[in-house]
Order: structure tokens, then sequence, then C-alpha cells
């Protein structure tokens, strides 16, 4: 590292040359590193090699779930979903036991791994929603059968919502083809300062027929009525969802 003696002081580069300000002046170094040919075909890199595969391939499944719960994330905020939802897929991909390391795939590891996913970490589903309900698996539909709860009691709502919408994503995925479909069923808006609620069942066709692995997700969004019009709350930065169900 060089130290910029000239009363011109430069920053940013210039060839191989990269100029700076540091905390004790303006700098220059000269551009190092292993250069890409090096990692891509010296065998002292083959580690490395087989960790960037992986992460290619984490970073597009986990993009193509991403994009699988539009829906969701349309409706639910989190500065940092990319990043979590990375971590995890990568989790599922080293836990594929039947290829080699550097081959992993993402389609033949545990999707288990994926399950009670949080798409809004600051808002969790547990936190939010505190009424119970039951999820029935059948031949052609899922269900979800909520108990009787009240709103006031059984609900967290931020300051300025009138109601609330709950809803379920399914999203049949197929991560060696790389695409996928999805379907979304909502309830009715119901008002927070209401009596008990009863007989709530959302029901959404499953996604078998988007690809081998199915996921199910149930959201709740918070909405504020004005003049008989519902409008999104502070941005959707309260409402949550999480993955209820996977069938792979």
């Amino acid at each position: 590292m060089a130290n910029q003696s000239s009363f011109i002081k430069l920053e940013g580069t210039i060839g191989d040359v990269t100029f700076y300000k540091g905390r004790n002046g303006f700098h220059a170094r000269q551009k190092g590193g292993v250069s890409k040919e090096r990692i891509l075909n010296d065998e002292k890199f083959r580690r490395t090699r087989e960790n960037l595969a992986e992460f290619s391939q984490a970073a597009t499944s986990s993009k193509l779930l991403k994009d699988v719960f539009g829906e969701i994330t349309l409706r639910v905020r989190d500065a940092r979903i990319h990043n979590r939802l990375y971590s995890k897929v990568l989790k599922v991909l080293r836990s594929d036991l039947v290829n080699d390391r550097g081959e992993r795939l993402v389609q033949n590891g545990d999707f288990s791994l994926l399950a009670d996913f949080q798409f809004n970490y600051n808002s969790m589903m547990e936190s939010t929603l505190y009424g119970q309900y039951e999820v029935q698996s059948g031949g052609s539909d899922v269900e979800l059968v909520f108990q009787p709860f009240i709103p006031t009691k059984h609900v967290l709502h931020p300051k300025g919502a009138t109601h609330f919408r709950l809803f379920v994503v399914a999203a049949g995925v197929d991560f060696e083809q790389v695409t996928y479909g999805s379907s979304y069923v909502a309830s009715a808006e119901f008002p927070i300062n209401t009596d008990t609620l009863s007989g709530i069942v959302l029901t959404v066709p499953k996604a078998t027929g988007f690809g081998p692995v199915q996921f199910y997700g149930l959201g709740i969004e918070f909405l504020q009525m004005v003049n008989s019009k519902y409008y999104d709350l502070n941005n959707r930065a309260h409402n949550s969802a999480k993955i209820i169900l996977i069938e792979p």
C-alpha cells in the first residue's frame, strides 16, 4: 500500500491501481487476489469450486421460491426475506444424500427444513394470530378450519387497523425444470372490533399439477377502512405469513 503525496488527491481505479481515502489519508494499492482462471482450474481450489457451484444453485432455487410465493411477498414486507430464504434453501441443498459435494441438488434435499418458515421475521404468525386452526389435507384440496376466536383477544393488530383478512397460498414447484404455479384464496374482511368469529374455513386446491413439491402458506393482512374502501396499512410491515404444510 502506498500513500499519495501529491496535492491532487485521487479516488477511483486507474488500470490496476485503486486510489482511495482511508482513515490516515489518501492511499493507492495495486489490484491483487487470485485470478478467475486459477480458481476454475487449479486443484488447490477444488473445494472453492464446489462451494461456488452449490451457492449458485441455492441462489437460483431461493429466487425461484421467492417468485413462487409472490402472492405472499406482495402482502408481507420483510427486507431480509431473500437472505433468510437463501440460508434455508442452502440447508436443504446440503441435506442431499444422493450426490457428492459440489453436485448436490435442492430437489434431492429435505424440504421439511423449510417447514414453518416465517415470511416476516419482525411479525411472526404465532405472535400475530393466536386463533387455533387445523390443517386438513384431502385428495384434491387443503382446508384450514379455524376454531372460534375473538379478534380483539386473539389478533395482535397494529394501531390504525380496522379490519383483517386471512389468506392461503398453494404452490407447486419443479426445481429441476425451474417452473412453478400457484393459487391464492382469501377470506372476507373481518372487523377487528367484532364479536366471536366462527365457522371460518379456507379451502385451496392442491398444487399437485404445478410440480412434484407443494408448499402451502397461511397469512394475515391488516387493512384500514376509509369511506367504505379498504387500504393496506403501514406498507404491510405488520402483516404475517408462514409455511404451514409441505408435501413433496
